[in-house]
């Protein structure tokens, strides 16, 4: 089993496509932006990587679409939590 830090959408949607499980997205501040991490873990994670690097990656351009929606889903719910965690640190933690 191999595992994959990434922060690249085409990347992470790539990965899902393929089988690979999303196993959490992490917010990474960022001057005055938020980032996000993708953590993955599944088979062969480096050469499919290698895949969308070199460019030679192919994939159903529908499916594809689906996963990139799913993985951009999951970056505007990391991002809004993380959000309220931070106001909810500076009002010194009252909900």
């Amino acid at each position: 089993m191999q595992t994959a830090q990434i922060t690249d959408l085409y990347e992470a949607a790539f990965l899902v496509l393929s089988g690979c499980t999303l196993e959490r997205v992490s917010c990474i501040p960022i001057s005055r932006t938020i980032s996000c991490r993708f953590d993955f873990s599944g088979e062969k994670i480096a050469e499919l990587l290698e895949q969308v690097r070199s460019r030679t990656a192919v994939v159903n351009l529908s499916s594809f679409r689906s996963c990139y929606s799913q993985v951009n889903s999951y970056v505007h719910e990391a991002k809004k939590s993380f959000e309220r965690e931070q106001r909810k640190e500076k009002s010194g933690g009252e909900a």
